[in-house]
């Protein structure tokens, strides 16, 4: 076949999709959508490949800086409807403590086959096998807090 450039423009999109498959950071999708455009236009006989370039480039300029900003503002918008996590089940949860927490120390729970690293939220001491309630997490540690009224206890973990 004598128009490489179709391959080249076939690659360009079917490369920018798999990034911006694996990504969600809206970048490549502008290049996916110029690389479609300019491997369309490429079948036009006489359609010099240094204006496909060209046509590409411009395209994928003005499509990244004219949409992203929408589209960002539209995904903030919707952002917390779906996104939701497993590390988020945690938060609320109910755990027994299997090694005490004070100032010093961090303590640890388990919650399924994992062992977690506990940290009070206000520095109080937990002992051992008590009862606290996850409130967030901070990278890989739980912050919990003592159960005041045992009445509220849902289900230990």
């Amino acid at each position: 076949m004598d128009n490489y450039m179709v391959w080249v423009w076939l690659g360009i999109t079917v490369l920018a999709l798999v990034v911006e498959f694996s990504t969600t950071q809206l970048v490549s999708f502008w290049f996916a959508i110029a690389g479609g455009v300019t491997l369309a236009l490429s079948f036009i006989p006489g359609f010099p490949w240094w204006g496909q370039i060209i046509l590409f480039a411009g395209l994928s300029i003005i499509l990244f800086f004219a949409f992203r900003p929408f589209v960002k503002k539209w995904l903030k918008k919707h952002e917390g409807k779906n996104t939701n996590t497993n590390m988020d089940l945690i938060i609320g949860m109910y755990v027994r403590l299997i090694e005490g927490a004070d100032f010093d120390n961090l303590g640890s729970a388990k919650i399924g086959d994992v062992v977690w690293s506990v940290k009070s939220k206000d520095e109080a001491v937990l002992e051992k096998d008590e009862i606290v309630k996850i409130v967030a997490i901070e990278g890989n540690k739980l912050i919990a807090e003592k159960v005041e009224n045992k009445n509220d206890i849902e289900e230990v973990k």
